[in-house]
């Protein structure tokens, strides 16, 4: 398990594997902390939805009825067949046209085995 602080936003990856129909699936969890009460929440965008398929869930982290307190995003990720693709991550308000708070970019390898490969890329 990789645990790891970026820009005040916990990041975490967890992998296993699957085998579904002769294929070996791998998955990765990626969890990453937002505040979506202030109307923040990440953006994903899929180079290539062939590749890797992605299923998206939240936590609540807060005390019931406080304003403002921050939820984890969990992201499982799972290699559908080999290839190579980008994901993109923006912490941002869907209707503002401003900047994200926040960029993540993965680049995401999957191998003719089905292991799946995921390696963050620098942003500027």
């Amino acid at each position: 398990m990789k645990n790891t602080l970026i820009a005040g936003l916990a990041l975490m990856i967890l992998t296993g594997c699957t085998t579904v129909n002769g294929f070996k699936s791998d998955e990765t969890k990626l969890y990453l902390k937002g505040n979506p009460t202030t109307g923040f929440s990440w953006i994903l965008q899929i180079q290539d939805s062939s590749i890797v398929e992605i299923e998206e869930s939240s936590e609540y982290l807060g005390a019931d009825g406080v304003v403002g307190a921050p939820s984890q995003f969990c992201y499982t990720i799972r290699s559908l067949k080999p290839g190579n693709t980008v994901l993109r991550f923006e912490y941002r308000r869907p209707w503002e046209k401003n900047p994200p708070l926040e960029l993540h970019l993965y680049d995401v390898t999957v191998e003719k085995d089905g292991k799946l490969i995921l390696q963050e890329l620098e942003t500027d």
